[in-house]
């Protein structure tokens, strides 16, 4: 088993203390709205915009410019989704 799709953090916690080494992955709709759940109403699509640069980004080096932009842009606000 090398990798699992959690949504509970608690089922989790109970397959990580059987399986230590496994590696999570999270859905990213549910990081994206759990993310967003920090932004006011008016920001909202103007963040999810620049979230969605950063995950449709066709490589690792270019997802972390984009998450570089992205902290630029909005980590002084939001510094709890950065």
């Amino acid at each position: 088993m090398d990798a699992l799709f959690w949504q509970n953090w608690q089922i989790f916690h109970a397959f990580y203390q059987v399986y230590p080494k496994i590696a999570v992955q999270l859905c990213i709709v549910h990081l994206v709205r759990y993310s967003l759940n920090y932004v006011s109403w008016k920001l909202r699509k103007a963040v999810a915009a620049d979230l969605r640069t950063i995950y449709t980004a066709a490589t690792v080096e270019e997802a972390d410019i984009r998450l570089d932009d992205f902290e630029a842009k909005w980590g002084a606000d939001f510094p709890s989704i950065i």
